[in-house]
């Protein structure tokens, strides 16, 4: 598997390389009565949304999987034409309506691919002197913490583990790091020894970030915080103030929502406009529709509301 994988790594590259050129009948792999062309390959591809593309070549295993459900497909679509299925009225409209969809999404791709946005340097710069909080990066603090974690032991089991902890580092707060050692449950601190940087950041849970934040100074340590990894103890080890970004560190990245923001407004128009289009429904046919693909039976009881947990949230 391994050696085929890798084949297919190597043509992720000539996939990349080939998409949009001339050579659509070039045979990139077969399987029994199944083909598998460049075209087909671009065809495929051009259902990706084109940021996406080159990240879903760059991988082999993806590669290798699209092509493999192009061949199974290939095959059976072809013993489906030898057993006449293609004739059948149910999936000549099936057809039809792939069709429709194609020509939906290569309508909007067209559309997407016409439109200029205009320059937005003047409401980038207004954007950036009207709202610098969003440029600001926020006060730093790193700590570093002890875990008592509740995998092996109960809440009330590491809370308590977390409180004797807390009143020794109060008679002795120099035992911090060696304790860290001795006793953090946290996996991660034979490589950085309990540090955690940025801490009040957003990528880490609400509890623990809002407890770094309230540390003041160099050395504060806190009393123990639950998280839903069990206690914690955080000492401040560093902080950093907070920062405004110079306007031409963010001016690319402003002017690039805006016009992505500018884009789906012309997109998202496009598509209201259609849908508010006035519909002109048919009532007689549509009280049909239930009737004819059936009713579901339902339990007597499945529209009951579901009864209220009274479980303790952790």
């Amino acid at each position: 598997m391994r050696k085929v994988i890798l084949g297919f790594g190597l043509l992720a590259s000539a996939v990349a390389g080939a998409a949009g050129t001339s050579d659509a009948d070039t045979l990139v792999v077969s399987q029994g009565v199944a083909r598998v062309t460049l075209g087909d390959v671009d065809a495929y591809v051009h259902r990706i949304p084109e940021s996406d593309r080159v990240g879903f070549v760059a991988k082999p295993e993806r590669i290798e999987t699209m092509l493999r459900n192009m061949l199974l497909d290939k095959q059976l679509a072809d013993e489906a034409r030898k057993l006449g299925l293609d004739k059948d009225p149910v999936v000549q409209r099936q057809i039809a309506l792939a069709v429709e969809n194609a020509l939906s999404r290569a309508r909007m791709e067209a559309f997407r691919s016409s439109l200029k946005a205009p320059d937005f340097s003047e409401q980038a710069q207004e954007d950036y002197l009207a709202n610098k909080e969003k440029y600001t990066i926020p006060k730093r603090y790193d700590v570093k913490h002890i875990l008592f974690d509740i995998k092996t032991r109960t809440h009330e089991q590491a809370k308590v583990l977390a409180e004797e902890t807390a009143t020794k580092l109060a008679a002795d707060p120099s035992k911090f790091d060696s304790l860290v050692e001795e006793l953090s449950d946290d996996s991660s601190k034979k490589d950085n020894h309990g540090l955690i940087e940025n801490a009040a950041s957003s990528s880490f849970v609400t509890p623990f970030a809002e407890a770094a934040s309230r540390l003041e100074k160099i050395g504060d340590i806190s009393p123990p915080v639950r998280t839903v990894f069990g206690y914690h103890i955080l000492k401040l080890v560093k902080t950093e103030p907070e920062q405004l970004q110079p306007y031409e560190v963010v001016r690319e990245s402003i002017i690039s929502r805006l016009t992505a923001e500018w884009m789906e407004a012309k997109i998202r128009g496009k598509l209201d406009g259609l849908r508010n289009e006035t519909m002109q429904p048919q009532p007689e046919v549509l009280a049909t529709l239930r009737e004819r693909f059936g009713t579901i039976q339902l339990p007597p009881d499945a529209s009951a509301a579901p009864p209220e947990s009274t479980s303790e949230q952790p």
